[in-house]
């Protein structure tokens, strides 16, 4: 989640200390990124390969991609490559048209299956996310009992009437809907650390439980006191107990430990989409990520650890799952260039003006660039209306006010001028295509797809991404489920045959916002119609929780902290908030001050009933998962996406928590299985 709303600025010049959640009270230093910045700070930002401008950068994105070389096809012009390359090559094996935009991931091929299955579950543990970890756990057996005694169904794929008891009696009548005696189960985390920031680099002051970096690791091997099996870090399932256990409520009790161990003391840049590349994709993950000089460094002393995880986990030839729980949009920060600036303690650069109207405009640029000469028809930066007026070797900065520590990864090329997050392209293309780029940028085989000996072993066709992630259930669910029938995810040609993407997501590459207003990024409250439902949004002055069903109602956040929600659903147990608890929503100040709480007028913290917000907890919120649904979207037929926010808590309810999630992401699985 949000690192804590409550920090402390102290400014001299460029320089801040600020005293966050995950970082401590140390200052950086200057970092320089002004006009003195020269080719190692900002600079025109090629160095970083973060700028669309590319040009002779080392890791630029503009150059023509070259010709597609997989079997299978890729994603035009759309995976991170070195200088010159570009992308891989569309989905027919045709030339990349440039790296950064491309188009949809590559072709998969036709379906093939496999008798293996490894699911890997990505969850964030970052503050206020034990809510949601707590509904998962609940819905856990459920998930379990599918994949060790998977459903009887007939030849539409419908579950019959009667179901057998374990997987040790046949079906009655129909067959099982996959069959799958040799399944991995590995959990890791959404904290990478601070990428050579000062944010999540160290504990808080008093904090007694961090776990800031966990690398990209398997928490089996990161979090003491866990049974795994062989202490291989992952859990293993087998009925016939050769290559895991055979016992189904000794794996669910394991499972359940391990997502409890995952805890809610990570770093609040929950980056879940590299933290899945890292342990699944990445052909060089790094042992550290550290700042040298003015930019983020990956080291060349690869995570051997993480290597050794990933080869006992990932069976050449299995069917691969990967599941994401994450109540925030993802924050993946990139480990090179200026990576780094992202967790810094100074205040970030504003942007020209021209970025207020479009991020996509070739004028939009930071007031921290250093550049001999404007792009053609843009003014230089010394006379734009925003960055004009800089002394001479400093930039235009933005204040405490406008430059929150918990939203540095909000809208950054329109606040800031720059992206310093990798584009949500890497992924999708890392999950679909043969080739990606090492530390080097140089274009090698994809170790999700690839054995050590270098042959191909994986289909893309055996991949699947389910994003379980802020958006209202209803943008997702078939026509009767809005209605009030049990809940059921349209799977991905119904979404796209149903035209739920622009609803949910509209165009993130294109920078066009969703039509389901819920699903805006804004600090501001935001007003218009839930369009499947006609649910108005509710304005921030509301006392009433539930005015609207699906987020109850806008919030005022009066130090630009935050963000509006996407949906919000009610605890089972409210939680009192002690005062200075940054797990509890609606806590006051170390100091016992409850004023934020009554300025914010949070839904989550009003009694159902209505009423002012107090400092009891009544909801849980999420907010607007947009990079993780790109990459759902992307991967077509391969991804599901799914809501964090459950229809319904009630136990006895056969919709209960995340089992229409469950349900989805292995209706797609059993597709891949013999």
């Amino acid at each position: 989640m949000l690192l804590n709303r409550v920090f402390v600025g102290i400014c001299l010049g460029s320089v801040c200390a600020v005293s966050v959640a995950c970082g401590n009270t140390s200052s950086d230093s200057n970092p320089g990124l002004g006009a003195s910045a020269g080719t190692a700070g900002i600079g025109d930002l090629d160095a970083g390969g973060s700028n669309a401008q590319g040009g002779s950068s080392a890791a630029g994105f503009t150059s023509a991609g070259s010709a597609g070389t997989a079997e299978i096809g890729g994603a035009g012009g759309s995976t991170e490559s070195g200088a010159g390359t570009g992308g891989v090559g569309d989905g027919n094996g045709g030339a990349g048209t440039g790296g950064a935009s491309g188009g949809v991931a590559g072709a998969a091929g036709p379906q093939l299956h496999s008798s293996k299955l490894d699911v890997l579950l990505v969850i964030d543990n970052s503050v206020s996310m034990a809510d949601k970890q707590d509904v998962l756990e609940a819905t856990l057996p459920l998930f379990v009992k599918r994949i060790t005694n998977p459903l009887c169904v007939d030849g539409s794929r419908v579950p019959v009437a009667t179901q057998p008891a374990d997987i040790s009696q046949p079906c009655a009548t129909g067959t099982r809907e996959f069959t799958a005696n040799d399944i991995h189960l590995g959990v890791i985390s959404t904290s990478l650390g601070a990428h050579g920031g000062t944010v999540c680099s160290t504990p808080s002051p008093g904090e007694t439980v961090a776990n800031l970096d966990d690398r990209g690791e398997l928490l089996g091997k990161l979090r003491p006191g866990l049974t795994t099996w062989q202490a291989s870090g992952f859990l293993a399932w087998d009925p016939n107990g050769v290559h895991g256990t055979s016992n189904a409520v000794e794996l669910t009790a394991n499972l359940s430990a391990t997502i409890v161990a995952a805890g809610d003391h990570g770093c609040g840049y929950e980056a879940p989409l590299e933290a899945m590349y890292r342990f699944l994709i990445d052909p060089e993950p790094p042992a550290t990520v550290t700042k040298v000089g003015s930019s983020t460094v990956r080291s060349s002393d690869l995570d051997s650890e993480l290597l050794a995880e990933r080869a006992a986990f990932l069976r050449p030839d299995s069917s691969v799952a990967v599941l994401v729980l994450s109540d925030e949009n993802d924050c993946s920060i990139r480990d090179d260039g200026i990576g780094w600036f992202v967790g810094s303690t100074s205040h970030m650069p504003k942007a020209t003006a021209a970025c207020a109207t479009s991020a996509n405009d070739p004028c939009c640029r930071s007031c921290a660039q250093n550049e001999s000469a404007p792009p053609p028809g843009c003014v230089a930066l010394g006379v734009d209306s925003v960055c004009g007026g800089a002394t001479a070797g400093s930039y235009v900065t933005w204040d405490n006010l406008n430059d929150s520590i918990n939203l540095r990864c909000f809208h950054q090329k329109q606040r800031f001028g720059f992206d310093l997050l990798y584009p949500s392209k890497r992924y999708s293309s890392g999950l679909t295509e043969l080739m990606v780029p090492n530390n080097a940028g140089t274009l090698v085989k994809n170790p999700l797809f690839f054995d050590a000996n270098g042959a191909q072993t994986r289909s893309p066709s055996l991949i699947t991404f389910s994003a379980m992630v802020g958006v209202p259930w209803q943008d997702l669910a078939t026509t009767a489920a809005i209605g009030g029938a049990k809940l059921e995810y349209l799977d991905a040609a119904g979404l796209t045959a149903a035209g739920r993407w622009p609803i949910m997501l509209g165009d993130p590459k294109t920078l066009v916002d969703a039509q389901d207003p819920l699903m805006v990024e804004s600090i501001a409250p935001r007003s218009g119609v839930q369009p499947l439902t006609g649910f108005a949004l509710a304005p921030a002055t509301s006392q009433d929780p539930t005015q609207n069903p699906i987020n109850g109602h806008e919030q005022n956040i009066p130090d630009n902290a935050d963000l509006q929600y996407a949906c919000i659903f009610r605890l089972p147990i409210p939680r009192v908030c002690q005062a200075g608890d940054p797990a509890c929503d609606c806590a006051a100040t170390k100091e016992g001050d409850a004023s934020g709480v009554t300025a914010a007028n949070s839904p989550v913290c009003q009694p159902p009933a209505g009423g002012p917000a107090g400092m009891t907890q009544y909801y849980a919120k999420a907010y607007p998962g947009l990079r993780e649904l790109d990459v759902v979207h992307d991967l077509g037929f391969r991804g599901v996406p799914a809501s964090i926010c459950p229809k319904t808590l009630n136990a006895a309810d056969s919709e209960f928590g995340y089992s229409a999630t469950f349900d989805a992401l292995l209706r797609r699985v059993s597709l891949t299985l013999d």
